[in-house]
């Protein structure tokens, strides 16, 4: 599964193979999806122990809603250091989030650089900080626009729609913009009108193993090498040769805190932005060219960035003392100890038509061709459905069964109170109609 990705240097942190790792078709699917993928799964479940036999399961400390209890923690009331201590100075204030005065452009951070934030593993890498950080400010963004709408309100009046507002246009990102670009269009529509018909709805809700455990983790495949975070910081996703001691290390690794290490999120999500570039076809050599600066996404398919085959120690990674250190090893190995069923017979139970074994011949000498652990089935069905381009059948029928049955167990949740509601907050453009992307959510937090 490795891609073989070229050796990362100093001169070109960003290669990757042109054949195991090519662009994602999906015009729609940007690098930054890979991260709000991220995001959404640190939302909804947190097992911080290791998983040892014979137990296949562990606790979710995390509230399984889309409600960003990673972002909000317990509230104000009881996770106070989250929180700006003006609102307890300056009453009658709503609360905000803490930003570091001194250091705006990182995560609020102690001096030993942990972050001071409601899921460690949103610190993780760069990328997935800085999206955490947009939370933070658009939370507080939209504080100031509900204080100038509703003045008459008590703090906690103010901080409670300012939340309800908050949650509601990141759900309906969720649905109309992430799911709608990372599933088989059919499968999202059929579970989108008609409801989840196998997740059972409820107050409390379990994640299925298999959704937790195998199809959700696809994301995974479309992990880069490296990225270029901004115009001048460009490295390798993680270089597990560098001393973990390195107070700003050559890779985009988290827990550090450096004026180099920001996102320019018009890389990420598609801000209509051109760059600069060298066309090497022209007639007399290079001549530059405007282009989009957006990158596109890696394709999902069964391989897999060099650089997650030796994942070093830090938040959501690995252990100091863990020995296996392969993205791909780990999520086989719980496929296995979870004793999850086949990616061939859960695609029987759902009704689709299974892989054939020529499909999967790859597999053969492993005699994995009949029965595949369901994460490798589910990037090779995307690839063979697909071209890679999103989810096929099984993968869709999974994420948007868990994705609507959650929403609908959250009797908070917009889908569970007004499924045709609309976003009220002004988009980039300042118009208040339309759909509202990630574009109109960084735009409204100040970040882009």
């Amino acid at each position: 599964m490795d891609a073989q990705d070229p050796r990362i240097t100093v001169t070109n942190p960003l290669d990757s193979n042109p054949v195991l790792n090519p662009d994602n078709p999906n015009p729609e699917m940007t690098v930054g999806f890979t991260f709000l993928g991220q995001f959404l799964d640190h939302d909804i479940t947190f097992d911080p122990a290791p998983l040892r036999p014979p137990a296949t399961t562990g606790p979710n400390l995390r509230n399984p809603f889309l409600d960003l209890d990673s972002v909000y923690g317990r509230g104000p009331g009881e996770d106070r250091l989250l929180y700006d201590r003006a609102s307890e100075i300056e009453r009658p204030l709503p609360a905000k989030f803490l930003i570091d005065f001194d250091a705006p452009r990182d995560l609020p951070r102690t001096s030993q650089q942990r972050a001071i934030i409601g899921d460690p593993r949103n610190d993780e890498n760069v990328i997935i900080s800085q999206l955490h950080l947009a939370f933070l400010k658009f939370h507080n963004r939209v504080v100031d626009w509900v204080v100038a709408r509703y003045p008459g309100e008590s703090a906690e009046e103010q901080f409670n729609r300012a939340q309800k507002l908050v949650r509601w246009h990141y759900q309906y990102i969720v649905v109309n913009q992430f799911l709608q670009v990372s599933l088989d269009p059919t499968v999202f529509e059929q579970v989108r009108s008609n409801s989840p018909s196998l997740f059972k709805v409820s107050a409390k809700p379990t994640l299925p193993r298999e959704f937790q455990i195998a199809v959700y983790r696809f994301g995974h495949s479309q992990i880069r090498p490296g990225y270029k975070v901004n115009q001048g910081f460009g490295a390798p996703i993680f270089d597990a040769a560098i001393d973990p001691r390195e107070g700003d290390p050559n890779d985009l690794r988290g827990g550090r805190r450096a004026t180099r290490r920001f996102v320019e999120w018009d890389t990420f999500f598609d801000f209509g932005t051109l760059e600069v570039a060298a066309d090497p076809n022209g007639p007399d050599g290079p001549v530059p060219i405007a282009r989009p600066k957006v990158k596109r996404n890696k394709r999902i398919d069964p391989f897999i960035s060099s650089p997650m085959f030796d994942l070093p120690v830090g938040p959501g990674l690995v252990g100091p003392g863990d020995q296996l250190k392969s993205l791909a090893g780990r999520n086989l190995e719980r496929h296995l100890l979870h004793g999850l069923p086949s990616g061939q017979a859960i695609a029987c139970e759902l009704g689709y038509d299974p892989l054939t074994q020529a499909d999967l011949a790859e597999l053969t000498d492993l005699n994995f061709h009949e029965s595949t652990p369901l994460w490798y089935y589910v990037l090779k069905e995307a690839l063979v459905q697909h071209e890679g381009q999103r989810l096929g059948q099984v993968g869709s029928r999974i994420v948007a069964e868990v994705f609507f049955g959650l929403l609908l167990s959250d009797s908070a949740s917009y889908w569970s109170q007004q499924p045709k509601w609309e976003p009220e907050l002004p988009r980039r453009d300042g118009s208040v109609e339309g759909d509202f992307t990630m574009v109109d959510l960084l735009a409204f937090a100040g970040v882009a």
